[in-house]
């Protein structure tokens, strides 16, 4: 029996708001293009809940906001609930399509924390951002490719939003300081993932690198359609949204040449990663979904949102300022279960190959 209410929207507008209760809208992709997140993402967040209701004395709700769905209408169920005063702050891991409609119907009235990478400046912003823009995610992740690979003409390859734009922004600017050069520079729409046209185009123009930023279902696809084509021994390949979940589902990848540039994985060694595991299997089980990087990074946002709610700083101090605060100082860390990271500003960013269905580490590419 968890100790944490999991609600829909459209229960929490039906029943009004609830005294001596902290109400957290979780956005989760439980359908589009993120999807095959979804699971490993909620079983997280329902996770850190569950330990913030160990220590608070005020107990946490969820409400499950499907953020897999249209921006808009994302963005409208949002105003629906924070104009209502039925939630007290928001957590998301999800797109930053929908990140961008959120965020221009809150404004400042609650916390948003943004877990996953992003393309926006922070100071220009008013959620919270847990995870890195493009130059902190890949600058490191490509240094080290071209230092160990003999790869020198790329194919950049994402989806055609917001966020993949900003990455072949600065890879091409990264790349050209790394002395390589940039032959083909591709936007596809989402779900419109033409593999065998994208292969022959970057054989054409003699790539042997590319970098992929497309995103879930299109990200598998794309890697399905590379091994079906014999062609995952043609091109070094650094995915910038590569998970676990997506590798399995994916089929894996035998060719020693795909590699993630991601916050986590799990297979990392550091103590905090590995309490995070023993305590997700313990609660969910051996088979439950992969807890991959964007899982643990919801599962960061609610741990700090939830000291934020507790902290007392709130509302006469912005988000923010309030989470600076919570984690000024290198030593200090919050009550709750909070991992050894500089959080409110980035997470550290790492590089894995993979090897079959498992993303093994093979350089700690610390964003600085």
């Amino acid at each position: 029996m968890s100790s944490v209410s999991l609600l829909l929207p459209a229960d929490v507008l039906l029943r009004g708001p609830v005294g001596r209760t902290r109400t957290i809208g979780l956005l989760v992709p439980l359908s589009g293009l993120m999807g095959v997140a979804g699971p490993a993402i909620l079983n997280c967040a329902i996770l850190a809940a569950e330990e913030a209701n160990d220590l608070a004395p005020i107990p946490l709700e969820l409400v499950l906001i499907d953020a897999g769905r249209n921006a808009a209408e994302v963005a409208r169920e949002v105003s629906q609930l924070v104009d209502a005063r039925l939630v007290d702050g928001l957590v998301g891991t999800h797109t930053s399509n929908v990140r961008a409609a959120v965020e221009a119907v809150l404004g400042d009235r609650v916390p948003y924390i943004f877990t996953p990478s992003h393309e926006v400046t922070r100071r220009a912003s008013g959620a919270i951002f847990l995870g890195n823009d493009p130059d902190e995610q890949i600058r490191q992740p490509l240094a080290w490719i071209t230092r160990h690979r003999k790869v020198g003409r790329w194919a950049l390859i994402g989806n055609d939003y917001v966020w993949p734009r900003r990455v072949h922004e600065s890879a091409s600017r990264i790349l050209r300081g790394l002395h390589q050069r940039v032959v083909m520079d591709r936007l596809v729409p989402v779900g419109r993932v033409d593999v065998p046209e994208l292969v022959d185009s970057a054989r054409a123009l003699g790539a042997d690198a590319m970098l992929v930023s497309l995103v879930g279902r299109d990200l598998i696809e794309f890697q399905r359609g590379i091994v079906e084509l014999d062609a995952a021994g043609l091109f070094v390949r650094l995915c910038t949204a590569l998970d676990e979940n997506c590798l399995v589902s994916a089929g894996g990848d035998t060719s020693g040449g795909l590699f993630a540039a991601m916050p986590s994985f799990i297979l990392q060694a550091d103590e905090r990663h590995l309490r995070l595991l023993e305590s997700y299997v313990s609660r969910f089980g051996e088979t439950a979904p992969l807890p991959g990087s964007f899982a643990e990074g919801c599962y960061d946002g609610v741990n700090i949102l939830a000291a934020l709610l507790m902290s007392g700083l709130l509302p006469s101090t912005a988000p923010a300022s309030a989470v600076g605060q919570l984690f000024a100082g290198s030593g200090t860390r919050n009550r709750m279960s909070v991992g050894p990271r500089e959080l409110g500003t980035r997470r550290s960013v790492m590089l894995a190959q993979a090897l079959d269905t498992e993303l093994h580490v093979v350089g700690d590419q610390s964003a600085r």
